[in-house]
C-alpha cells in the first residue's frame, strides 16, 4: 500500500516553478501553482523521457523543456503533443495516436510546510 512521503518544503518549489524529484525510484516533476496548491506527475515526458520538473509552468499546464509538449499537472494528461522544432513536429504527427500519452498523476498534500507525496 502506498503512503505520503516528503517531497521538499514548500518554499522550495517557487510559486508558478516546477521542480524535478526523484522519490523511492520514482522521478516527479512537482508544480507549486499560484494560490499555493502543489501538483506532482510522472517526472519523465512521455515522447523522449526528458525531465518534466525542468520544463516551464503556465497555470497548471507543464511544458516539457526539450519539444513543447503540454501536460495538465492536476491529471497528468497530454494537452499538446510536440511541438518543437518544426522537423520534429511533423514526425511526430506520425507516431499512431496511442503512443501519445499523458504521465501518471500522484496525489498531493501539505502539512506544516511540508509537501508530501503519494507515489
Amino acid at each position: 500500500m502506498s503512503e505520503f512521503v516528503f517531497v521538499c518544503k514548500v518554499e522550495d518549489v517557487p510559486v508558478g516553478a516546477a521542480k524535478q524529484f526523484k522519490i523511492n525510484g520514482t522521478e516527479i516533476a512537482l508544480a507549486h501553482v499560484e494560490g499555493g496548491e502543489c501538483y506532482a506527475i510522472g517526472g519523465r515526458c512521455s515522447h523522449l523521457r526528458a525531465q518534466l520538473g525542468k520544463g516551464t509552468l503556465e497555470g497548471t499546464v507543464l511544458t516539457c523543456p526539450w519539444h513543447a509538449s503540454q501536460f495538465e499537472m492536476t491529471t497528468g494528461k497530454l494537452l499538446r503533443w510536440v511541438q518543437e522544432p518544426p522537423l520534429r513536429r511533423i514526425l511526430g504527427a506520425l507516431v499512431p495516436p496511442f503512443l501519445r500519452r499523458g504521465v501518471p498523476s500522484y496525489e498531493v498534500k501539505i502539512e506544516d510546510g511540508q509537501v508530501l507525496v503519494k507515489i
